[in-house]
């Protein structure tokens, strides 16, 4: 019986050293399928069965597999380091974007209004945004504080809207044939003038629809990429980690992820309205060409099954 034990754990410690090299293969591999998007997200915690490995082969004494366990945990490692090693902002001064998902209009403006307050927002781009749920932020603080918009509302997911401190200028959609609204528009920031900003939402990679997730990734990295050259910001909800290709992408052209500049770490925001409110999937995002951030803090946010992301930018 001691002897099953032993090779049952041993079994079971080398299923665990195959699930980290599985994830790690995720972290570079273009998923569209739902089973490799969905496990694609869950790649962070693939260093809980990595760990356990370790310990496993290390009880047992298995030195000449221990190795084996060490070198996937380290490649696990690897894919996740750029988040947490940032980088040091210049001197200059200092703006605010934020972004915040409203789920279908009904988030707290209220609250919104308190925090672009309370942070000195000068950007901000919400998404799945309504005709009653634009009425609302523009009579709100939201309005007040940022009292320049461009919005193209819809019904449920499809609405998305920018709000700027400053005038804006060049307003449209980044690309018509994305299932929701994506929107686009320039504007002077502190420290950087006739800046390119983008509000974000690609469809969501839903059951029997990933197809519309792929198609939004592409059409809108390829609109990314041929924008001008200069300053920019993208900020929304794009559906997708860290750890998805099709989102790293967006990270070509000079653009880099503001997690990864402030070394911020693993920042999930996605759901807060399960398993006991707390998020698991980093699927909000702040994307700059020209900045970089000094911090990114995320809030709860009434009525939302998002957290609220919060990024503090200069110009480099």
């Amino acid at each position: 019986m001691r002897r099953f034990f032993r090779f049952a754990l041993l079994l079971v410690g080398w299923a665990m050293v195959v699930a980290v090299g599985v994830a790690v293969w995720l972290h570079y591999s273009r998923s569209r399928g739902e089973l490799t998007i969905f496990l694609t997200s869950a790649v962070p915690f693939a260093i809980v069965p990595g760990v356990l490995a370790v310990v496993v082969f290390v009880v047992f004494r298995r030195w000449l597999t221990l190795p084996v366990a060490i070198a996937a945990v380290l490649a696990l490692c690897f894919t996740q380091l750029p988040l947490w090693v940032g980088q040091s902002p210049p001197a200059g001064e200092r703006f605010t974007v934020l972004t915040a998902n409203l789920l279908f209009g009904g988030a707290d403006v209220d609250q919104l209004a308190d925090v672009v307050t309370r942070e000195g927002v000068d950007f901000a781009s919400f998404q799945e945004v309504t005709p009653e749920s634009l009425t609302r932020l523009q009579a709100s603080g939201v309005g007040r504080e940022l009292p320049y918009s461009y919005a193209s509302p819809g019904t449920l997911a499809m609405g998305t809207a920018i709000f700027s401190r400053t005038p804006l200028t060049g307003q449209g959609e980044i690309d018509p044939n994305t299932a929701l609204h994506n929107l686009k528009a320039r504007t002077d920031l502190p420290g950087a003038r006739d800046t390119q900003v983008f509000a974000m939402h690609p469809g969501a990679p839903l059951r029997g629809r990933t197809d519309v997730w792929v198609r939004d990734m592409g059409l809108l990295h390829a609109r990314m990429q041929s924008i001008p050259a200069g300053r920019a910001i993208m900020a929304g909800d794009f559906n997708a980690t860290w750890d998805q290709v099709r989102y790293r992408d967006f990270l070509q052209n000079g653009f880099a992820d503001t997690t990864e500049q402030s070394g911020a770490g693993f920042v999930p925001t996605y759901p807060t309205d399960k398993w006991g409110g707390t998020p698991f999937l980093a699927l909000d995002h702040v994307v700059v060409r020209g900045f970089i951030a000094s911090s990114v803090d995320t809030f709860d946010l009434r009525g939302s099954d998002h957290r609220g992301v919060v990024v503090s930018l200069v110009a480099s």
